[in-house]
């Protein structure tokens, strides 16, 4: 059995929402030799069918299912079976930004000869910070004590993970990421960073550790956590070498989650606890000599030292002026933001009344429009009126001349003669088109339903009414073409057949 170049380990707990667009990332990947291990940590919802579902179109995905134990410890057990060369780690809410992100760091990883490698990722909409990675990460405090810590945007070798046995993933506990970061970079012998961007962090997840409410219990965790990574730094005989990393990592810590937690007073006993075990450490650090030393980021400042000692004497009037000098800059920041807020809002109220302005003049130029066109309307009305009193007196006078007797007698010698005359036309034209042979009877009843209904004589139609609306006696000869051809024809209102037979023949 081959083995695969990358195995990616997926921890995943009640992500319905977003499983199915982090799984669909990696299965699209052009490198197809890798395997994925989805670990579903006692999911309540439907992750662990939508996991059953694509297991069963794609042979290279493995589900381990479990009881809850904490993402960190679903890494562990992930890592225990996995058999790539090299190693991801993926969280189930987030994804990989293109379908040729394993094979590009597949290569570069390869290139370097690495055994660990960052990469760049994409926070919510924000770039992640460009890190400049030395060779030996030993010489780069910052990458160890203040980066992310989070693993899923590194790749790690198999066989430089394989050389320890004892990795730190704890089970139960959030924050659970810094050990084992700490740990892969102080073990690792050669590391490289990959500046392109591979990953995307959704940080708008409510589940999130970075977006769930701090509180007493969240507060524990991070104590337990740093407790672990002294443990750590002790074994690997690194921690007088990082004092005052560690130091800065335990207040800067601990401060972070005292303010984001309101400043609640249950949360004190926790803190000054951490502070005192740990005081053996920081009482060395904190003196004038040890903060001489230089380091690549922003260290132990007054703030931090006050912070420390107002916890460890639990002088609260020094930790209160440190509080409220904190709010006073959040209120600061937050009256800036106001002032800024009521810019726009008077920006976008000119904006309005100027588009009001606009609208008006618009307005007022379609009433204008609307006025002149009701005044076309009246003088139409007008017109009419005019015209309709003109024809009023016009029937008025032909009725006079109808009634006269003039034109009685006119009509008496004139209307009878146009019956007959109209009667011998008729006859004559249809005896000419009778005998011409050129008017099929038949197909003219074919052709007109409503001729064969009414059972009329197919001639007498047309002369009568066919030849007006359109209709042909014969397949052989196509009236209204012949029409079209003779506007002379056409406008003296003459019947075309009986025009051809008369004229039409002896004319071609």
């Amino acid at each position: 059995m081959n083995i695969p170049k990358i195995s990616v380990i997926v921890p995943v707990y009640n992500v319905e929402k977003y499983l199915t667009e982090c799984l669909n990332s990696i299965i699209n990947q052009t490198l197809k030799e890798i395997e994925i291990i989805c670990v579903n940590d006692g999911s309540v919802d439907n992750s662990l069918e939508i996991l059953k579902e694509y297991a069963s179109i794609d042979e290279r995905i493995k589900i381990i299912d479990k009881e809850n134990e904490g993402q960190g410890y679903a890494r562990k057990v992930g890592l225990d079976i996995a058999s790539g060369e090299y190693i991801l780690f993926c969280d189930s809410d987030d994804y990989y930004v293109s379908n040729d992100v394993f094979e590009k760091l597949y290569n570069e990883i390869n290139k370097n000869n690495s055994e660990l490698m960052f990469f760049r990722f994409l926070f919510g909409n924000r770039e992640s910070v460009k890190l400049k990675f030395k060779r030996n990460i030993k010489d780069n405090s910052q990458n160890i004590f203040y980066i992310y810590f989070a693993p899923w945007f590194k790749i790690y070798k198999k066989s430089f993970l394989d050389r320890y046995d004892n990795w730190c993933f704890p089970k139960y506990l959030k924050f659970q990421d810094m050990p084992f970061h700490i740990q892969s970079c102080l073990r690792t012998d050669s590391i490289s960073c990959f500046d392109k961007i591979c990953y995307f962090y959704r940080d708008d997840n409510p589940t999130n550790v970075t977006n769930s409410k701090v509180g007493k219990k969240q507060v524990k965790n991070i104590c337990e956590i740093i407790f672990l990574v002294c443990d750590i730094l002790k074994k690997e005989e690194c921690l007088d070498k990082y004092n005052l990393e560690f130091t800065f990592l335990i207040i800067n810590r601990l401060k972070y989650y005292f303010i984001n937690s309101g400043a609640r007073t249950d949360i004190v006993p926790i803190i000054k606890d951490t502070f005192e075990k740990l005081s053996y450490i920081i009482d060395g650090v904190i003196n004038k000599d040890s903060l001489n030393k230089v380091i690549d980021f922003p260290y132990l400042d007054k703030e931090h030292i006050l912070f420390y000692k107002s916890f460890l004497r639990l002088d609260l009037e020094n930790l209160c002026r440190y509080i409220e000098g904190k709010k006073q800059k959040e209120l600061f920041f937050l009256k800036e933001q106001l002032n800024q807020k009521n810019i726009e809002i008077q920006n976008l109220h000119t904006k309005q009344q100027k588009e009001l302005f606009f609208l008006k003049e618009q307005l007022n130029q379609k009433n204008i429009e609307i006025q002149n066109l009701h005044t076309k309307h009246n003088d139409l009305h007008n017109q009419n009126k005019n015209l309709y009193e003109q024809n009023n007196i016009k029937d008025q006078a032909l009725k006079r001349l109808q009634n006269s007797w003039s034109y009685r007698i006119g009509r008496l010698f004139t209307y009878p003669l146009s019956i007959p005359l109209d009667f011998y036309r008729f006859i004559r034209d249809y005896n000419l088109i009778k005998k011409s042979g050129l008017f099929d009877s038949e197909y003219y009843l074919l052709e007109n339903e409503d001729v064969k209904k009414a059972k009329m004589n197919p001639i007498k139609h047309y002369l009568k009414f066919g030849w007006k609306e359109g209709r042909n006696p014969s397949a052989e000869f196509n009236g209204n073409e012949y029409l079209n051809k003779r506007p002379d024809v056409q406008v003296a209102g003459l019947c075309p057949l009986v025009h051809y037979i008369k004229f039409g023949k002896e004319e071609k």
